[in-house]
């Protein structure tokens, strides 16, 4: 018995710990959903474009630029679609488990 509970209580300090930290991520991922949406906007747009073509013609100085690239934030936006699949199916799971 006692190490039934000593087990459980170990399950539920793990996922106090595990939730704290979810909900910290959780609050800086929403405090940076505008930057994900003034990022898509700008990604293809005339301006990405005609930035992209100043930097590739050296009328701009080499800087950081892996916005510029055709891949960065197309693959940035392909593993967010993928975390929010995944977050999706996980909440399923869960509801689907507390029915049982």
């Amino acid at each position: 018995m006692i190490d039934r509970i000593n087990k459980n209580e170990e399950r539920l300090d793990s996922i106090i710990l595990i939730l704290k930290t979810i909900e910290e991520d959780l609050s800086i991922f929403k405090s940076n959903k505008k930057n994900i949406v003034l990022l898509n906007k700008y990604y293809g747009s005339k301006n990405w474009f005609k930035d992209k073509e100043a930097y590739e013609n050296n009328k701009i100085e080499k800087i950081k630029a892996g916005v510029l690239s055709e891949d960065a934030v197309w693959n940035m936006n392909e593993e967010l679609d993928s975390l929010i699949f995944e977050m999706k199916r996980i909440v399923d799971d869960y509801y689907s488990s507390k029915k049982e």
